[in-house]
């Protein structure tokens, strides 16, 4: 057939076109179905990690629906009868890693997190301005007159009267002379502040959480300063002679005494300790103090994080959770972010246990000399446990002041330790007066010298017992070492040397 316009028509193959169609809607059905498909693994994808999320934070919350907190509640009744049958033998030997849910919560990953709280505003490139400040005030160096790196040492105490009594308030006035007596003989400063006048509400109640916003502040308001030495309000610094080895921290930023292998194998809570360490001056330690402080809050969130830190924490009693727990916590889950400049430092006392010590003093005193710092002369002894002022130390079982050692000790033994070690401490001090006390239990004093007829002379004396001695060289057995040099003098020129080997022997 043919048209007017066209010339004629064209005839189609048969059935063309509705196989066309066919085709796509076949292609269309396909596509619908990946589609919904798709949709379909989305849904259920985020179905399931809904319901990881809950579980999450029905372990710690109460708003959770019942079915999943019953879910909860196994977990949490199954974490504690491992950490139950992991401490039921006290005959086994602890320095085995014990099967606790620590190995196995941690290897998951449980890192918390408090959204809503900060220790302050965020402070970024600390690094550098800080290095122009120091720049356009050279009146504020960062060294000291002998050239070494300037420290501020930081204690606090409450800031009313102890609740029992005038003997609190007695020791913590002696324990903040003590400190000044440190500082003086070794020209560090020295900042005491009432703590919990001055910090955040949220941080108080106990834990030992006011240092962690009492040091952001100090850090910020010396920049001069390059190192701050925490001490807690009950520890006492009873090696008068010995000096911090700055030298030795040259690329690390935080300075506590500490093991590694309790702290990555055992996962115990005592692995590290927060009563007596040093934090640099820097950006590093600045967003630290952020990260270490997300368990702060006091409440609920400070009540949750203590359940998670016992059921993680070998050997951590039921606690909400403390600033010391909540370090061991934060280095465990980020290790990678912290511990390049972390140093655990065991090789001197930084922190001493006062139980083990406090009874060996006339040991010392007989067989050895200040200035070690270590087991022959210990640093620094605090009285954890003691609580020598109430109200305004460490959390105790039911969530108040106190230490955070989750154990008290009788106050009559605490007493005796605390004279003793005071009395051992100042008696380094009182040598350079010429006085001493009658015996380390009596606060009495007599005189043992006089140091006003040569007091130079004394005063030499006294300082130098305070010096640890030098060790012996040790002699080596290397012949060459310990052979003297021959041809001294003018023979040992550069054209004498060229003669000898030539094999002339040179007249002059």
């Amino acid at each position: 057939m043919r048209s007017p316009a066209a010339g004629g028509w064209r005839l189609q193959p048969r059935g063309s076109v509705g196989g066309s169609k066919l085709t796509k809607r076949i292609i269309h059905n396909i596509r619908i179905a990946l589609l919904c498909a798709f949709v379909t693994l989305l849904v259920l994808r985020g179905t399931v990690g809904v319901n990881r999320r809950l579980v999450h934070i029905a372990t710690f919350s109460n708003r959770a629906p019942p079915g999943v907190n019953k879910a909860a509640d196994d977990i949490e009744r199954i974490l504690r009868e491992i950490h139950a049958d992991a401490d039921a033998d006290p005959n086994d030997d602890v320095t085995t890693p014990p099967a606790t849910t620590a190995t196995r919560h941690y290897d998951r990953g449980v890192a918390w997190s408090t959204a809503n709280y900060s220790l302050g505003p965020r402070v970024t490139r600390w690094n550098a301005r800080r290095r122009r400040w120091l720049h356009l005030n050279p009146g504020f160096p960062s060294r000291d007159a002998r050239g070494r790196p300037r420290v501020l040492l930081v204690t606090a105490s409450p800031p009313g009267p102890c609740d029992i009594g005038p003997a609190g308030d007695h020791f913590l006035l002696r324990a903040t002379k003590n400190k000044i007596d440190y500082c003086r003989l070794h020209g560090i400063e020295l900042a005491a502040h009432d703590m919990l006048a001055r910090v955040d509400g949220e941080l108080a109640g106990g834990g030992g959480w006011g240092k962690l916003l009492l040091l952001r502040r100090m850090m910020l308001a010396h920049p001069e300063v390059e190192w701050l030495w925490w001490v807690d309000g009950d520890a006492l610094v009873t090696d008068m002679g010995f000096e911090l080895p700055l030298a030795w921290y040259e690329g690390a930023h935080l300075v506590v005494h500490g093991n590694h292998y309790l702290l990555f194998n055992l996962r115990s809570w005592a692995a590290v300790s927060t009563g007596s360490f040093l934090l640099r001056n820097c950006q590093w330690s600045l967003d630290l103090l952020d990260a270490w402080a997300v368990m702060a809050p006091r409440g609920r969130a400070r009540r949750d994080a203590g359940k998670l830190l016992t059921a993680t924490l070998h050997g951590r009693p039921e606690l909400e959770a403390d600033d010391q727990s909540a370090l061991v916590h934060l280095l465990i889950t980020e290790k990678e972010r912290w511990m390049e400049k972390v140093y655990l430092e065991n090789e001197y006392y930084l922190h001493g246990h006062w139980e083990g010590i406090v009874d060996k003093y006339e040991e010392v005193m007989e067989k050895h000399h200040p200035g070690y710092g270590d087991d022959r002369w210990p640093f620094v002894t605090q009285f954890v446990g003691c609580k020598p002022c109430i109200g305004g130390g460490r959390p105790s079982r039911d969530g108040g002041g106190g230490g955070n050692s989750g154990e008290e000790y009788p106050v009559d033994r605490c007493a005796r330790g605390m004279e003793r070690a005071f009395n051992f401490a100042d008696n380094q001090v009182l040598r350079l007066l010429g006085f001493r006390h009658e015996s380390l239990a009596s606060a009495e004093v007599r005189r043992v010298a006089n140091r006003s007829a040569n007091p130079l002379e004394a005063k030499e004396e006294a300082l130098s017992f305070l010096k640890k001695p030098k060790d012996p060289a040790v002699q080596s057995h290397d012949v060459r070492k310990n052979r003297k040099r021959k041809h001294r003098g003018k023979r040992d020129s550069v054209l004498h040397r060229m003669l000898r080997r030539l094999g002339l022997r040179p007249e002059f």
